[in-house]
């Protein structure tokens, strides 16, 4: 029996001979061996610390038994995951994980989520991580006003009304815009490529920023149908369960009508079942999402005439946007990443091709787009000392306890420049070489007197390095930022485009797993 069995002394399902590349499965779902497919599942259940690190061990036993790629997180909590192999070690891990979770015998149903793959990689191994939430809300040891702890959340008693996409599509549809706050629980990058109509950007880079815009919008959600969705529906649990509990602390005076059956203020609080994963099988067309499904793995994207449209005549609309020319743009890359945070930016080729710095910066930060930048040596003495001021003003304006982190951003960039424009000075009184374009560390050109000089026509460019490993872009153009990253942690020469279809788990973009 396979380790994951033996924990629930169950009998180890019988594997296809074809699990590792044979021949073809027979059946529903099944795909040539040449061919992949790619499995989104979470399960919440309290699992505990003891037997969540069995299921962890287990988890790396059955990806190297089953010759599987992807990215696992299990928690106390429960697991989440996205997984890839053939069709039939896909169906035998599902048998394990299912058979561990005491599934139809108690234990909880997992909703397991197909899509195909191809013959593509969509990671670049397997990887099981233990961490303390599946996805990081920042909820674990929170404190609530006054300093009193937060209970920890309940997610299956507090979760929102799961409502399957035909159901969601319903009642999304009937609802008065007046009545309806819809909400996309994902990260804005995420939001930019495609969402429902009429859906709100919560404005977050992370899932850790939802009590913060939850707690900033309880009075407007209060009385409205809260209706939210995310990729394949593990993000919605926990958001849900936190903004029924935050509406229920903060109720003024409820009446015993306003109570639900155990208890809980009926809020109105809805989720889609499953997400825009299963949205987009129950309406191949699109139905009410426009744009593209991002997902977490080298295919990067699923479109709805790609998840199962056939027929469909018209390609789906483009609602993604360079950031720097506004122009129609979906398709993230690697390379171009917020020099801030390291968030994906949506930047087009000509755009990308075009900049003198290629530094850019994602909606939150965009604010410091003229002052802030990660690499300082391709700016002249001038352009350094102009950032200074810049982000001297906007550190002014940032006070109050919750804006502590952006403060330490904006006086850890200060000290830099600072450092930078010593060492600019010492060169120019003549105690080293010029350091400027063309130097021999890419920086960018200063006249005697410190101003900014245009290049002469033979001058050489300066080096493009990639924002999240600080290599020159010809030996890493990006293919080192999350997803895109080869096995070994080495980066590869050049960071796949987005792939029609599938979708993935959520965290932070190394970390991986989101649904």
């Amino acid at each position: 029996a396979h380790p994951l069995i033996r924990h629930r002394r169950v009998p180890a399902p019988p594997l296809p001979p074809d699990m590792c590349g044979g021949n073809r499965a027979e059946g529903e779902g099944s795909a040539p061996a040449s061919e992949s497919v790619v499995v989104l599942f979470y399960c919440y259940e309290n699992l505990g610390a003891e037997r969540a690190a069995e299921l962890a061990a287990a988890q790396r036993s059955l990806g190297a038994e089953l010759a599987l790629s992807g990215r696992v997180l299990v928690a106390p909590e429960g697991i989440n995951g996205t997984v890839q192999g053939t069709a039939a070690a896909v169906s035998a891990y599902e048998a394990a994980v299912d058979a561990f979770l005491g599934v139809g015998c108690g234990g909880p149903a997992v909703d397991w989520k197909r899509s195909g793959a191809g013959a593509q990689a969509a990671f670049p191994d397997f990887t099981v991580k233990e961490v303390v939430e599946l996805v990081g809300f920042g909820l674990h040891g929170r404190a609530r006003a006054g300093g009193a702890p937060m209970r920890p959340l309940d997610v299956r008693a507090e979760t929102g009304t799961h409502l399957p996409p035909k159901d969601f599509h319903k009642l999304l549809s009937e609802t008065p815009a007046a009545d309806l706050r819809l909400l996309d629980v994902r990260n804005t990058f995420e939001y930019e490529v495609g969402h429902f109509e009429g859906a709100s950007d919560p404005g977050m880079t992370h899932t850790a920023q939802w009590a913060r815009f939850v707690d900033s919008n309880l009075e407007d959600l209060r009385g409205k149908r809260v209706m939210m969705y995310c990729t394949g529906g593990i993000r919605c649990e926990k958001a849900s369960a936190y903004l029924h509990r935050r509406l229920e602390e903060t109720a003024p005076n409820p009446s015993a009508e306003e109570l639900g059956m155990q208890g809980t203020l009926e809020t109105g609080v809805f989720q889609l079942q499953g997400g825009i994963h299963r949205y987009l099988e129950a309406f191949p067309e699109g139905g009410l999402f426009r744009g593209a499904n991002f997902v977490f793995d080298k295919r990067a994207q699923m479109k709805p005439d790609e998840a199962g449209a056939a027929g469909t005549e018209e390609a789906p609309a483009v609602v993604g946007r360079c950031s720097e020319c506004s122009n129609p743009w979906d398709r993230h890359h690697g390379g171009r990443v917020c020099c801030v945070c390291r968030a994906l930016v949506l930047v087009c080729d000509t755009c990308d091709a075009s900049s003198r710095h290629w530094e850019y910066h994602c909606a939150e930060h965009a604010e410091l787009r003229a002052v802030y930048f990660h690499f300082l040596d391709l700016f002249s003495i001038a352009e350094l000392e102009a950032q200074l001021g810049g982000l001297q003003h906007f550190l002014a304006k940032e006070v109050g306890p919750k804006r502590k982190n952006r403060r330490n951003t904006l006086r850890k960039k200060l000290d830099q420049i600072d450092a930078e424009l010593l060492r600019r000075h010492a060169e120019v009184s003549g105690e080293g070489a010029s350091c400027g374009l063309g130097d021999a560390s890419g920086g960018a050109s200063d006249g005697a007197d410190g101003g900014s000089e245009p290049l002469a026509a033979d001058a050489a460019l300066p080096l493009r390095r990639c924002r999240a490993c600080e290599k020159p872009y010809t030996e890493c153009p990006g293919a080192c930022w999350g997803f895109w990253r080869t096995p070994g942690g080495e980066s590869g020469t050049e960071p796949l485009g987005p792939i029609a279809c599938g979708e993935l788990q959520e965290a932070s973009p190394s970390a991986l797993p989101l649904s």
